[in-house]
């Protein structure tokens, strides 16, 4: 299930109260990596069912791909999804 990606501004509050000796540059550096981490985990991480897709499985759906088929390519999938549209 996708987590709530925090604005990096609130990220770095939370860096500042938690390290302090943490320079500003030090808290904006993470909290853009921490911001772009959780965008990344969003987009890639794959989801137990098909509610909540992540963007690559919302990708794979939309192609006609099902639940365990690995031998199936993208270039099947697409010749597949023009058949059945024809």
């Amino acid at each position: 299930m996708k987590s709530k990606i925090e604005n990096y501004s609130i990220i770095a509050e939370k860096l500042k109260k938690e390290y302090s000796k943490l320079s500003e540059f030090e808290i904006l550096s993470l909290s853009i990596q921490i911001e772009r981490n959780e965008i990344l985990e969003n987009a890639l991480a794959v989801s137990f069912n098909d509610e909540h897709p992540s963007a690559l499985e919302s990708i794979a759906i939309a192609l006609g791909f099902k639940n365990g088929q690995t031998d199936t390519t993208i270039t099947d999938a697409i010749i597949d999804l023009n058949n059945t549209k024809a």
